[in-house]
């Protein structure tokens, strides 16, 4: 068993290990600069989870106690009395779900697996309740506010195959996004607000993998419920990784979507580490 701080806010955990497992547990007089509940015990998955979302940076200021100016990495502090393999979750980025009904429609919208949110707003409570408008226009109906779509962020455990997508260097991105958003469905306004968004990340590496996940998968991971069905249902999930030379991988084939009837739109993205 081992003792550990968080030098920045002085919280003391520790860490042990059970069936070749590594727990951390801790204990503050302010768990809530951590997001870690005092005196719980998190498998190092959980906590580095929480870690992750609630520090600046990826060591989140993790140094032994008794040599309070040795910053290290929780992932990194490894001896005889504990051990663990990292493990890398990856956040979707601003998944955003736009509705637009033929007319006037009251809708309750919840997503399949809650319990991956890290973020929303409005604040996610059992679901979203809104006044939906032909024109996307959206009324909470918990706050009366006036919204244009409903956003989300949250853990992406899924699978990645990276045996296909699309290699692009970076003069050719926005191009590259106006054509494939376009082709899956997004109207020019859905797909600049989704191009501003991604663009600087993009442009930050001399080439990207993109692929575009299948809805079968974005249904999976973060299934969609719906009190008032859509006709059409456009979902779209951009998974990349930066890359400094191009690579030889499969081109993906894209479905197209017709938008007809009610139609809800959800766009976001990931990055795999």
């Amino acid at each position: 068993m081992v003792c550990v701080n968080v030098v920045d806010y002085h919280t003391p955990f520790i860490l042990y290990t059970l069936n070749g497992k590594g727990y951390v547990i801790p204990y503050s007089s302010r768990p809530d600069f951590t997001g870690l509940k005092n005196g719980k015990s998190y498998s190092l998955k959980e906590a580095q989870k929480i870690l992750k979302m609630n520090f600046s940076d990826d060591s989140a200021g993790i140094s032994s106690r008794g040599n309070p100016s040795e910053t290290i990495n929780i992932q990194d502090y490894i001896d005889e009395d504990f051990s663990f393999e990292p493990e890398d979750d990856r956040l979707d980025a601003k998944p955003i779900i736009y509705l637009y009904p033929k007319e006037k429609t009251e809708i309750s919208v919840k997503l399949g697996t809650p319990e991956k949110i890290t973020s929303s707003y409005p604040e996610y409570n059992d679901g979203w309740d809104v006044i939906a408008y032909p024109d996307g226009a959206l009324i909470d109906k918990a706050t009366g506010r006036q919204l244009y779509a409903l956003y989300w962020e949250g853990i992406d455990d899924a699978e990645v195959d990276m045996n296909e997508g699309f290699i692009v260097k970076r003069a050719d991105i926005v191009a590259f996004l106006e054509e494939k958003l376009s082709a899956l469905g997004l109207t020019e306004t859905e797909a600049e607000e989704f191009i501003i968004y991604w663009l600087p990340k993009l442009q930050e590496n001399k080439y990207n993998f993109i692929r575009f996940a299948p809805i079968e998968e974005i249904n999976k991971t973060m299934p969609l419920e719906f009190s008032v069905k859509p006709d059409t249902l456009i979902r779209v999930m951009m998974q990349y990784k930066p890359l400094n030379h191009p690579i030889a991988i499969r081109e993906q084939k894209l479905m197209s979507i017709d938008r007809v009837g009610f139609t809800a739109v959800e766009w976001g993205g990931t990055e795999i580490r």
